[in-house]
Parts: C-alpha cells; structure tokens; sequence
C-alpha cells in the first residue's frame, strides 16, 4: 500500500511538472509569435533561443527530480532535488553563453521570454495548480 502510495504522489509530481511545462511552452509560444509581428524577424531568433534557454533546464530538472518518490526513497528524493536544480543553473548559464556566442541580438526578446518562463514557474502556487 506505500508503495502504490508512493508512486501515485510521484506521478502526481510529475503530471504538475508537465502540466507547468505545458504552460510555459505555451506562454512562450505567444510571446515569440508577439515579437514576431511587431519587432520582424530578426527578433525571432533570439526569441526562441529565451524559450530554449527557459524550457529545456526546466525539462533536465524535472526529469532528474522526480526520479524516485515515497518516504523511503527520501534522502533519494532530496539529492535528486539538489542535483535537479544543480544541472538547471549549468544549463541554464552553458546556454546563455552559447547564445550570446552564436547570436547577434536584439537581446530584448530572449531575455523577455526567459523571464516570463521564470516568473510563470515562480507563479505556478498562486495558478493553483493541482495534480488531479
């Protein structure tokens, strides 16, 4: 009975990961269709590379900490937490760099973006989400 219980609030974990996931994909979406039309496309790819650089540690993170779940599994639950968010900032930073590296602004839009991946997940408790 742990168990099953266990592994159900992990996939509950995991389902508000995907759903925020979801949501920020979809705000980022909107905001790079809305530089697009207004700023032309030379903003485009600096656009999508503020969602890149939003989404895909986001997506690393929650893969890594929601690897195990369940009372026994703590301390596990806890490293995967610390080295979740551990490999988040490397990526985060390894594709800041790799950005202002291969692009030639305006910078505007990616840091737009990636700022509205981050304040929607440090709002993801105020949207109420819920895992069912």
């Amino acid at each position: 009975m742990a168990s099953r219980n266990s592994r159900s609030m992990m996939h509950g974990g995991r389902r508000l990961a995907v759903r925020l996931l979801q949501l920020q994909a979809l705000i980022a979406a909107i905001i790079i269709v809305l530089f697009g039309l207004f700023m032309g496309t030379q903003a485009l790819p600096t656009a999508i590379a503020g969602a890149v650089i939003g989404l895909v540690p986001n997506i690393a993170f929650a893969a890594i900490a929601f690897r195990h779940g369940g009372a026994r599994a703590a301390p596990q639950v806890v490293n995967n937490f610390y080295a979740g968010e551990a490999a988040k900032m490397a990526l985060t930073l390894c594709l800041f760099v790799i950005a202002f590296i291969f692009l030639s602004g305006p910078w505007f839009p990616l840091f737009a973006v990636f700022i509205a991946i981050t304040i929607t997940h440090w709002l993801a408790p105020i949207l109420h989400f819920k895992s069912n």
